[in-house]
């Protein structure tokens, strides 16, 4: 029964995104996973590289550069949302923070979170949406050293990929059409 379910949400994630992949090919691969871990909310990663995969496994993209070009397109994505987090995000915070309702306390506390908890939340952050998106910005914003975020980001999307493109890409033969 859980199977199914799992199966059949593949299924779904597949339709949503395979007429955009087989019209646009890798670089709508590439493209719509680095601005979803830039920061973009609504970009729909999971049906990306659902579909990138299973498509993979039917032959229309090799495997071999679909998944390394996913894990390349959400690492980067990151990075360049840790950047401009860095740059703006805490300021940004402190100064208009408070028309949105975050108070000082509440970037202090975020601050003294990603130092202490940054690496698994980054890493784990990967799998939760809309934390894959927003984490760079938080991490940059919470002066987060970029060393270890760089290191657990890539590993997050190296095993973010590997879990559903590569998942995809071996269940293709028993994900209904």
């Amino acid at each position: 029964m859980m199977l199914h379910w799992f199966l059949t949400t593949l299924a779904n994630l597949i339709h949503a995104a395979s007429p955009i992949l087989k019209s646009y090919g890798l670089p709508a691969v590439f493209a719509l996973l680095f601005i979803e871990s830039a920061g973009v909310v609504f970009a729909p990663g999971e049906a990306v590289i659902v579909a990138a995969g299973f498509l993979a496994a039917r032959g229309l993209f090799p495997v071999w550069i679909v998944l390394p070009l996913a894990m390349l397109a959400a690492t980067l994505g990151g990075y360049a949302a840790y950047g401009l987090g860095g740059r703006y995000g805490h300021t940004a915070l402190l100064r208009y923070g408070r028309y949105v309702g975050i108070m000082p306390p509440m970037v202090d506390k975020t601050h003294h979170f990603f130092h202490r908890f940054g690496a698994p939340v980054v890493l784990v952050g990967r799998f939760i949406v809309p934390l894959r998106q927003l984490q760079g910005y938080l991490a940059g914003a919470a002066e987060m050293g970029f060393r270890p975020f760089a290191i657990w980001s890539a590993m997050g999307a190296i095993l973010w990929v590997m879990a559903w493109g590569g998942g995809a890409f071996l269940l293709a033969g028993s994900i209904p059409s």
